[in-house]
């Protein structure tokens, strides 16, 4: 796997850019990007309408409870934390993933995935697991609740969570793609029992189909988040409630959540000012919820 493949479309040169846009056919955007210069910065690259460009991530957080069709979005950094948290198993899924533009023509097919460690009493151990989603630019994904860890164990310090996304244009892969719809993977990865015999090879399994994928050049990763969920008292991390996360794909410094909503009757992520307008960037909801509930 070659550095090229594996590093964020959006951090390399404008000829870089320009190359693997024509790799994948869409002429048109790969010209304006042959336009900026082969010896362009990253940072002059002219994201216009490319939303799939930027590198950057804001985390916003609704909260689990109330029935108002309308609900404020708060900031995910330094929130107060829900300290019954410690030591409960949790379940993580992929409620909704908003595209608003990602890389090539056409319906999209977007390989998502998630890792992070779950707590158990004698170790940490890894947690991994993917998911194909497809989408036409300005549409959602329909994987509404997918299930991505079920049972996972919160140790004291928080919960840590990773995810990336694949742009994938390469045909070769649709069958390996096709095994992660299987009832195997359908299901989330369970971590629910004491034993976990099949964990590691799962893990093994689901890191192997996602290395193979970034091998193919038509391939590459268009987005990666952190998120470090934790019970601290700082006001610089984001904090572990029972809601849902809103992960915004985005370089916006001036970023404010009190812009926004979420309305729940349009499962969507609404400007307060404008409720008629959309969120015109991509953005994924995560939900976090006790298991079995």
């Amino acid at each position: 796997m070659t550095e090229q493949t594996t590093k964020m479309l959006g951090k390399c040169r404008p000829n870089e850019i320009a190359d693997y846009l024509e790799l994948i056919g869409d002429e048109q955007a790969a010209n304006r990007f042959h336009s900026a210069g082969g010896r362009a910065q990253r940072l002059s690259v002219p994201f216009i309408n490319d939303e799939w460009g930027y590198t950057g991530a804001k985390i916003g957080f609704i909260p689990a409870t109330g029935k108002k069709a309308e609900c404020d979005i708060v900031n995910a950094i330094g929130m107060q934390a829900d300290d019954s948290l410690k030591d409960q198993a949790l379940k993580i899924s992929l409620d909704v993933f908003h595209v608003q533009n990602y890389p090539g023509t056409g319906k999209h097919r977007i390989l998502c995935e998630f890792s992070g460690k779950n707590q158990t009493q004698k170790e940490s151990e890894a947690m991994r697991f993917a998911l194909t989603v497809a989408a036409n630019d300005k549409s959602f994904a329909a994987h509404i609740g997918h299930p991505i860890f079920v049972g996972v164990n919160v140790g004291k310090d928080g919960l840590s969570f990773e995810g990336r996304t694949v742009n994938v244009r390469s045909e070769d892969d649709d069958m390996m793609l096709d095994a992660l719809g299987n009832a195997t993977f359908r299901d989330g990865l369970s971590l629910l029992t004491t034993a976990q015999p099949v964990l590691k090879p799962f893990v093994k399994l689901a890191e192997g189909v996602v290395t193979s994928v970034l091998n193919r050049n038509k391939n590459r990763e268009v987005f990666k988040f952190a998120l470090g969920l934790d019970f601290s008292e700082s006001r610089t991390t984001a904090k572990l409630k029972l809601g849902s996360y809103v992960v915004v794909q985005t370089d916006e410094t001036e970023w404010n959540w009190g812009d926004f909503v979420w309305d729940a009757s349009s499962g969507a992520v609404l400007p307060k000012g404008d409720k008629t307008k959309a969120l015109n960037l991509n953005y994924l909801v995560f939900g976090v919820a006790k298991t079995g509930v």
